[in-house]
């Protein structure tokens, strides 16, 4: 596979259409939504941003970054350190739930993409070394096979959380695909600027302070009704 064919592949992993089940998932936008607390575009606006800044980036960008680096040493084991970080930090057990559901079908799918890519040596590693196989982790795994370089792997993972959280909001709010749209394109700038602001901490220092989202997560499944399951 040359570069710009390697490119379209890194292309087509961001495509929010990629059947893995992120559309069943809001990480706790339900419940803001049935709550009452996000009810237009501008009060969903100031909620992607928060959680750009005080988990997104600083938690899962910097994970990426770790299982980035980690692949480059060739280091399975610290790769799965990560990967079970990214699981024991998340408070919701439903948010636990989807970012594992995620990533094997992610795995699953990459099998059948991308057959070239010794996926059995990264099932092997997760088995051994007590990893889970959750979606930022296998994103990373995917985008370093196809020489994506790790800050654009990061760039990668944060614009695809950025965009299932609007097409969340797509089925829960009224806004239409034009406002969701608006929306993400004045993202990007915040997702850059957050990037900046941790790139080059060492991703031992991963953090994050969503403590209301982690409450929401959590609160999301003794919910009355529910579109999504998480």
């Amino acid at each position: 596979m040359d570069k710009a064919t390697r490119f379209l592949a890194y292309v087509q992993l961001l495509d929010s259409a990629l059947p893995i089940g992120s559309f069943s998932h809001s990480f706790g936008l339900e419940t803001y939504v049935q709550e009452g607390h996000i009810t237009d575009r501008k009060q969903l606006e100031m909620f992607i941003e928060s959680q750009i800044h005080g988990g997104l980036v600083r938690f899962e960008g910097l994970a990426v970054k770790g299982c980035h680096l980690a692949l480059g040493r060739d280091d399975l084991r610290e790769f799965c350190v990560f990967d079970r970080i990214l699981i024991a930090q998340r408070l919701s057990r439903e948010s636990r739930e989807g970012l594992q559901k995620m990533g094997k079908r992610l795995l699953k799918l990459a099998e059948t993409l991308h057959p070239w890519m010794d996926i059995a040596r990264l099932k092997d590693a997760l088995q051994r070394f007590g990893g889970t196989g959750c979606l930022p982790s296998i994103h990373a795994y995917l985008n370093f096979h196809l020489g994506i370089d790790c800050d654009d792997t990061v760039r990668g993972y944060l614009y695809t959380g950025v965009n299932m959280m609007i097409s969340s909001a797509l089925r829960l709010m009224p806004i239409g695909q034009t406002d969701g749209q608006a929306i993400l394109a004045r993202m990007l700038p915040v997702i850059e600027r957050e990037w900046q602001a941790v790139k080059d901490l060492p991703p031992e220092r991963l953090h994050s302070f969503n403590i209301s989202q982690e409450i929401a997560a959590m609160n999301h499944e003794t919910l009355y009704s529910r579109l999504f399951m998480s």
